[in-house]
């Protein structure tokens, strides 16, 4: 029973985020990256999709650890899946340009890309920039149909800049210690977690359909359009 009710949440999840940009925000007692690796490696595994990775400093560890998820998304990556790429740049606007293009040239269409956890922007003298560089991204990734997922902790800028950033998402989690929530409050709707044997539990908080709650992320052509006008203002602004 508990191994049905996983995979009917891990399967509403993806379908919630599919074809998103999509922020992982999380506090300081969530099980990170354990948890974003683990759900990847379910993605991959319920659906016949290709994923890449993007890298931009050397401290990066794509870490296995004692999680069997991990390991089996490793096994997925370099057998299962052979449509996997690896991507890493410089963070200058040289670097990020080329990458784009390089990433333009190759993504699968309806491919899963994930990014090394966005913590290291504090060092970045040109933040704007790299904002930038994320909302290219996503117009790629949104063309190809396909979905970016992001990870960073809470509070890891000022208020503007963390604003900022979360502006070029459109789909946004908070992960606590034991929840998976879709705003910083606790509701009706959060997902709960746990960690049994090295495999990723998940449960309801309380009984619900994710489906249900898809609505929130569904927009029409034109409120897509009026949020990339919005997305691209704050922007502008914030170079000036």
């Amino acid at each position: 029973m508990t191994d049905s009710i996983n995979k009917n949440i891990i399967h509403d999840l993806f379908h919630l985020i599919n074809g998103h940009s999509v922020l992982f925000a999380y506090d300081e007692k969530a099980k990170m990256p354990e948890i974003v690796q683990c759900l990847i490696s379910s993605f991959l595994d319920m659906n016949d999709i290709s994923i890449s990775t993007i890298t931009f400093t050397e401290k990066t560890k794509w870490s296995c650890d004692n999680f069997k998820c991990n390991q089996c998304m490793y096994c997925m990556l370099y057998s299962k899946y052979g449509k996997f790429t690896k991507f890493s740049a410089g963070l200058t606007s040289t670097d990020m340009t080329s990458l784009l293009l390089d990433i333009e040239s190759k993504i699968d269409q309806k491919q899963l890309i994930f990014l090394e956890d966005l913590g290291f922007i504090r060092w970045i003298k040109n933040k704007t920039a790299f904002l930038h560089f994320l909302d290219l991204l996503f117009s790629i990734m949104k063309d190809a149909k396909g979905t970016m997922i992001c990870t960073i902790a809470l509070n890891t800028f000022e208020i503007d800049i963390q604003k900022l950033l979360f502006s070029v998402f459109n789909t946004i989690f908070y992960v606590t210690e034991d929840s998976i929530q879709l705003g910083l409050k606790k509701s009706v709707n959060d997902i709960q977690y746990a960690f049994e044997n090295g495999r990723l539990i998940l449960k309801p908080a309380v009984s619900t359909d994710l489906r249900k709650v898809k609505e929130i992320f569904s927009l029409s052509p034109e409120e897509e359009k009026e949020l990339d006008k919005i997305v691209h203002k704050h922007l502008e602004e914030y170079k000036k």
